[in-house]
């Protein structure tokens, strides 16, 4: 029998094929009783038989989608087996998917793009609010009504909070565009995750790109875990300024940080819609003066062994009319290099790269380009890795997810002679600045030779691992060593703790 005339239960025929996946087939239906036309949802026999858990999770899609009940979430009409095949019967809405409405129009209107995101809003705050975490928010999960409404479909990767988690083997949880960093970095999921899906979706309606790209998935992640976060209003002059806050918001990588509830995100979409409808918003501040258009420009060097995260930094610094970019460099041997050729104002300056590191590095650069500000920006903040960079001659130590913006100043303030520091390690210096001036006691009668050793070395910039080799013991051994000092000297931190021994001139005793 062809698909055109084949029966499902007694009331539902199935009509043509709409869409076909690894995990299932959704075809246009008819209901027979009332003649409306449905979706049907059509879970592959072979798919079962590699994903064991295939059924379970189809059964827990039909569940989420009759307890959700919203009207900016797909409902379902039945759900049942027949012939070892399992079905879902859903509306069928009518009007494509955002995916489609993006590849036509690459960006759209902004008060679509405030309405689509605030029906959104609606129906992730329902979700959410169920305890319903949906972990595949992506344009082609986001159905458009004839009249332009949307609904939230394809729950098939939801987790359930009143259910066990199931096997994922075979299964990626989500689009790689879309994830956020703690689901890159396999950490457990809480409802900010489809708040960081979502940003990505109101970036690229409001834009017509995506945040974060690559060649491969392991680019994408990648650029998704260390890239900075582009501004929406880089790419598209007319965005309200509120909105791209938001959207900045939305997309901080740092979970504590970012907005927290679907809810929060509709009430300033609500608030925006409003204004929008009182009176045409006006247009967003120019972006913060720069110097006069003859003044010379600001020269960057960006070394980084990551092309994507170099395109990251070329792609909004280029966008600053009081920088250019001069040159890029994959490791610290090819940073010297360039910077003998093109003598940079500022280089921003990797840290963890083959052939030579930046710490490694920098004092070369500056031999070689004395006028150069050297800004390490890296991914790893630990206190063992800030002191040497600084002692090498570094003018800054950022962490790669800095805002953009923030790091545009920090440039700026660069150039100028100004010291730049991660505010949790310009924190740390200033509570030790600004410390009582009493000298502490002496560290001899509390610490032991060993622990003096062990302080020494700290100041002068070893991790764990160098201090084990140097003073051939266990890293374990080393670790029970700082642990004693940090107590000992009553201090936070190693960064602190070599504080301390500059201070008392230990490091070259």
């Amino acid at each position: 029998m062809s698909d055109s005339l084949r029966q499902i239960g007694v009331r539902y025929e199935i009509e043509k094929l709409i869409c076909s996946g690894a995990v299932g087939r959704v075809y246009l239906g008819r209901d027979r009783q009332t003649g409306e036309p449905v979706a049907i949802k059509e879970l592959m026999s072979d798919w079962v038989a590699r994903a064991p858990d295939a059924v379970e999770r189809f059964r827990r899609e039909g569940e989420a989608l009759r307890k959700l009940d919203h009207p900016n979430i797909v409902k379902v009409l039945a759900a049942f087996e027949e012939n070892d095949q399992h079905y879902l019967v859903m509306e069928y809405v009518g009007g494509g998917s955002l995916a489609d409405l993006l590849k036509r129009q690459h960006q759209l209107p902004i008060e679509q793009v405030i309405s689509i995101g605030l029906e959104l809003s609606d129906a992730l705050s329902r979700a959410h609010h169920l305890d319903i975490i949906h972990r595949d928010i992506k344009p082609g999960n986001i159905l458009l009504a004839e009249d332009g409404t949307s609904r939230l479909t394809d729950f098939g990767l939801a987790h359930l909070g009143s259910y066990p988690a199931l096997t994922t083997a075979g299964q990626v949880l989500g689009t790689f565009h879309y994830l956020s960093p703690e689901v890159c970095a396999s950490q457990p999921l809480d409802a900010r995750a489809d708040i960081w899906s979502f940003g990505v979706v109101l970036f690229q309606m409001l834009t017509g790109r995506l945040p974060f790209d690559g060649d491969s998935p392991i680019e994408i992640i990648h650029a998704i875990q260390t890239q900075p976060v582009p501004e929406a209003n880089w790419y598209r002059k007319d965005a309200p300024a509120p909105l791209a806050d938001l959207i900045r918001r939305m997309l901080m990588r740092d979970r504590p940080v970012r907005l927290a509830s679907a809810r929060s995100v509709g009430a300033e979409l609500e608030a925006l819609q409003r204004g929008i409808r009182s009176a045409r918003v006006s247009p967003p501040p120019d972006r913060p003066s720069a110097p006069p258009a003859a003044a010379p420009k600001i020269t960057v060097l960006l070394v980084d062994d990551h092309a994507v995260v170099r395109q990251g930094l070329r792609t909004f610094l280029e966008l600053q009319d009081d920088m250019t970019i001069v040159g890029e460099a994959a490791n610290g041997e090819e940073a010297i290099t360039q910077a003998k050729q093109t003598q940079p104002d500022i280089v921003l300056l990797d840290l963890m790269m083959p052939k030579m590191g930046g710490v490694e590095a920098t004092p070369h650069i500056i031999a070689a380009c004395p006028q150069a500000r050297v800004i390490i920006l890296t991914s790893f903040g630990e206190d063992d890795q800030v002191i040497p960079a600084i002692r090498a001659g570094a003018q800054g130590y950022l962490l790669k997810d800095i805002p953009p913006h923030d790091l545009v100043q920090a440039v700026r303030e660069a150039y100028q002679g100004k010291a730049q520091l991660h505010p949790d390690v310009a924190r740390k210096l200033m509570s030790a600045v600004a410390a009582p001036p009493a000298a502490p006691p002496s560290p001899e009668p509390d610490l032991t030779e060993r622990e003096l050793e062990v302080l020494r070395l700290i100041a002068q910039g070893l991790n764990n691992h160098e201090i084990a080799q140097r003073l051939t013991i266990s890293e374990k051994t080393v670790k029970t060593h700082v642990s004693n000092i940090l107590g000992k000297l009553q201090v936070e931190d190693r960064t602190q703790a070599a504080i301390y021994a500059l201070k008392k001139g230990l490091e070259t005793s």
